[in-house]
């Protein structure tokens, strides 16, 4: 049963995990998106603490999703695989996104976003092999190499982030090292998401600048405009 699985989620959920939701949460508050490939709704329980609704969205509502692509539904979260409190909607084979997958409009949305916003990927190493992120963003996307999104990852062997940075670059994405542990990882992001939406109050409008960056964000070449974020 799916509810036995996922039950009590919340309780389970350490203090860097809260740390870390926070600071998404304060990025779809400032205009993000946030698209996910987990089954878990742990960003909307605990948006919901902090008396913020969020909404639970998967692909068999056509209509809902292509609302999100055009940026009405900000406070949703699409759940490309599902969402465990509605188990119609969850897909574990790529035939299930058929129907998503021939609605022109809805992917033309879609891939829109990828071509002209940023994304942050976040705690998704391999989600750029997934299928259904393939279908919905790199395989009709042109012109990858020119776009500009980024993937934070954990310091690891010098080899190995050489490595996945290079897979990454056709793709269009920069890969980032936020610290040696994963321990790092909710204070930079904290101090990213703070950057973002304190240029977005100055701007007031999508922004085309870069916010003060720390010496490693220069070296990493993270030059974000307002962002669209994969959990």
């Amino acid at each position: 049963c799916l509810y036995e699985v996922f039950d009590d989620l919340e309780c389970k959920m350490e203090h860097a995990g809260k740390h870390l939701l926070r600071s998404v949460l304060q990025l779809m508050e400032s205009g993000a998106l946030v698209l996910t490939t987990n089954f878990d709704n742990l960003l909307e329980i605990y948006a919901a603490h902090q008396a913020t609704k969020l909404e639970s969205l998967d692909l068999t509502d056509e209509k809902k999703v292509l609302e999100w692509a055009q940026e009405k539904r900000r406070l949703s979260v699409l759940h490309i695989h599902g969402v465990y409190t509605n188990p119609s909607g969850i897909v574990l084979h790529p035939a299930g996104y058929q129907n998503v997958l021939r609605n022109t409009e809805v992917m033309r949305e879609i891939q829109k976003l990828y071509e002209t916003k940023s994304f942050v990927f976040l705690g998704c190493g391999r989600t750029v092999d997934d299928t259904t992120f393939q279908a919905l963003f790199l395989e009709a996307v042109k012109h990858k190499s020119d776009l500009e999104h980024f993937m934070l990852v954990r310091r690891e062997d010098v080899g190995e982030f050489k490595k996945l940075r290079d897979n990454m670059l056709d793709k269009g994405i920069k890969v980032i090292s936020y610290g040696d542990e994963y321990a790092d990882l909710p204070e930079y992001f904290e101090r990213l998401a703070n950057e973002i939406c304190n240029r977005d109050v100055l701007t007031n409008s999508w922004a085309t600048g870069s916010p003060s960056q720390t010496g490693e964000e220069q070296q990493n070449g993270f030059n974000t405009q307002k962002s669209l974020l994969q959990g």
